[in-house]
Parts: C-alpha cells; structure tokens; sequence
C-alpha cells in the first residue's frame, strides 16, 4: 500500500469543532478525540458547544484547546435558536478559523447560517440517521439546503451515503467511529448473568423492548439481570414499566457512568435495542470489550458492524421475541459468548483502529490544496 504524504508539512491550522453540548455522548467523545489529535499536531484548537450553558464537560480536555459554551441567554425557546445563531457566527467571525467541523443535524443547520458570507470553509458530520430522526418540519426541510452549502459532509455508514441525493454524495466520505477501549482482555471472566445497555434514555434507543424482552427471560432464569446505563426524557416511564413488571430488584437504571471502561465491566451480554441510530459507537465499544452483543438490525449501522454472525447477533428490528430468545441462548452458554465476543473484538479492532480514523479526518480537514496534492490511493471516496 502506498504510504501516505505527511500532511504537517503545511502550517498549523485554527480549527473550530462546533457540537450541542459537553455531556457523554458519541458525538462528544469523537470530538473530544480529534480536538487532543490535532493541538498534539500543533493546531489551534477551540471547541464551541451552542447550547452547553457551563464550559464543564464529561470528557476531559487538555488546557491548550479553548472550550466555550453559548448556550446561556434568552429564556424564550421561540428566539433561542437564533440567539445562539448570532452568538455562535460572533465568535466565528471573531475566532476566523482555517476550518469550521460542526456534528448533528441542527447544529450542523446552525453552523452554515452562522457561516452565511463569511468565506469560512465548512465540514458537516452527520451523527443520526436523519430518515427517521424526530424533528419539526422546518428543520428537515432546512437540512439538505445546509448540506448543500457545506464543503464537505462526513457520513458514518455506506447506508448513510446512499440514502443522500446524487448532488450530495458528491461531497460525501464515510468515517467511522473509532474504537478507544482497552483491549477484551482485561475484562474480568464473564458469569453469564448481566444483560447491559447504554444509551440516552429515549424512545429511539428501544429501551422499552429490551425490558420486555428481558421480563420474559427473566421468568426463565432466576439469576439474570439488567442494568441499563444513560439518562433522558424516558426514564420515568421504564421505571413505571419496570415496577409494573415487578422486576425493580432485576432491572437497574443507575444513570451515567463516568467511564465506558465502567460500564464494560458491570455485563456478560451487550444489547443494542435501538429502532434507528446514525452509527452505535456503544456497539463498537462493547465488542471491543469482548462482550457477546446482540443487536436489532436498525438503520443504520449495525448490520455494517455485525457483518456476520460469527462476532454478534443481529435481530430483525424491534422483534421482542427474538431478542428473548437470543438472550436466553448466550446466558446459557459461556463457550459461545466467549467465541462471539472474541471474534467480535477481533473484527473491530482490525476495521476501526483510532489511528486509521484520524487519518481518515485528517485528509478531510487538510487544506483543499493538500489534499489535491495527495496520491490517488490516499484520497477518501464513498
């Protein structure tokens, strides 16, 4: 394979990472990587989050980047939005960046009409899967018209790319999520017991199938249990749920963890139960982990991830059945979860190591005359 030029021969770059907050989520944790990436390569680095109202931040981040939150001011919802337009354009025009990277879809809206004739160069990150993301009729008419304008857009499944207008994939690359776990073998011996899921506690993330899934093994197996990890807007109505069930001395809700080594540790089984997701970097981690996942085969990602069933189970979408029934197969056989998850491991380790997915950005966010000067082999296509 041809080697690729080293692209720190052009100067440092002033570069603006723009997302919606500085909670825990795959979003924040990609960003927070790349910021560390390119101010150890010697970039000025800030990182603006809209409508985070405290600089605090889940992920920590070295002293050297600059981080800022605008998302304090008006307490009208109606001229929230375009307060923190104005906000957010303010400190582009004042910061002038060499690249502006902004991650989801109304940030992304927010970013090119903050960036409206100010000459900067844009990338979007599309992180959801945005068929089937909720949202008002405005915003989903304004995100192909902001995709339009941008310089390039970063997809993270083939899925993704092919769902754009032909117009669209033109200035398209896929980029994964990386994998940043320890490797699966310091995880302590699995029991066979724990279920586990991750995941902002919402409607999307099917949280409500999963328990209903795990009330039927449950009745089976009188040992097994389930901790899901994650707040949100939903937790009310699973602990509701959960009681109903008479299953609150089985089912844990513990909220977020500080670390996805933590939350690794506390399963044998991994289950990603979503009903859609722009790409499910809690699966990544889990099978890093050398968890024996199983997964509904939602768009999008998951069937990019679990390409076969020889490294995790992938599920027709939202079949409750189903999932029962692969659950009460691994619990019951520790010689398959471990085959499953040593191989799943192995897979993800090879298709997204972190340097190849910094590499992948780094071309990206490489002035367009370098990356004119790169050799066919190390441009990014779809």
């Amino acid at each position: 394979m041809p080697r690729l030029p080293q692209l720190r021969q052009e100067p440092p770059l002033r570069i603006v990472f723009v997302l919606s907050g500085l909670e825990a989520g795959g979003a924040e944790k990609v960003v927070n990587l790349l910021a560390h990436h390119r101010a150890a390569r010697g970039d000025e680095v800030h990182v603006l989050a809209v409508n985070a109202e405290s600089p605090a931040t889940y992920f920590a981040y070295d002293k050297t980047i600059r981080v800022e939150a605008l998302g304090s001011g008006t307490p009208f919802r109606v001229l929230r939005t375009a307060e923190r337009v104005i906000r957010l354009r303010t400190r582009l025009r004042a910061l002038s960046p060499d690249v502006v990277i902004s991650f989801l879809t109304k940030i992304n809206i927010m970013v090119v009409l903050a960036t409206r004739g100010l000459g900067l160069r844009v990338v979007l990150s599309e992180r959801n899967n945005f068929n089937t993301q909720t949202m008002s009729p405005l915003w989903r008419l304004s995100r192909p018209l902001a995709a339009r304008v941008a310089d390039r857009l970063v997809m993270q499944t083939a899925e993704a790319v092919q769902s754009l207008p032909p117009d669209l994939k033109k200035k398209a690359v896929i980029i994964p999520n990386p994998v940043t776990l320890p490797l699966a073998s310091t995880r302590t011996q699995s029991k066979g017991a724990r279920v586990l899921a991750v995941g902002r506690l919402d409607k999307q993330k099917g949280f409500d199938l999963l328990v209903d899934a795990f009330a039927d093994v449950a009745r089976r197996n009188p040992k097994i249990t389930l901790t899901i990890f994650g707040e949100g807007p939903e937790r009310r109505p699973l602990e509701e749920k959960v009681r109903h069930l008479g299953l609150m001395d089985r089912i844990r809700l513990p909220g977020t963890t500080k670390s996805p080594v933590e939350w690794v540790e506390a399963g044998d089984i991994f289950v990603l139960s979503s009903r859609f997701e722009g790409f499910p970097n809690v699966l990544l981690e889990a099978m890093s982990a050398g968890l024996a996942s199983i997964a509904f085969d939602c768009p999008w990602g998951p069937s990019e991830i679990i390409d076969t069933p020889t490294v995790g189970v992938l599920l027709p979408p939202e079949s409750v059945e189903q999932l029962a029934a692969a659950i009460d197969r691994l619990a019951g056989d520790a010689t398959l979860r471990q085959r499953i998850g040593a191989a799943g491991a192995r897979a993800v380790a090879s298709r997204y190591a972190t340097s190849s997915v910094l590499q992948q950005w780094d071309n990206v966010i490489a002035p367009p005359r370098t990356v004119s000067a790169l050799s066919p082999t190390a441009r990014l296509t779809t």
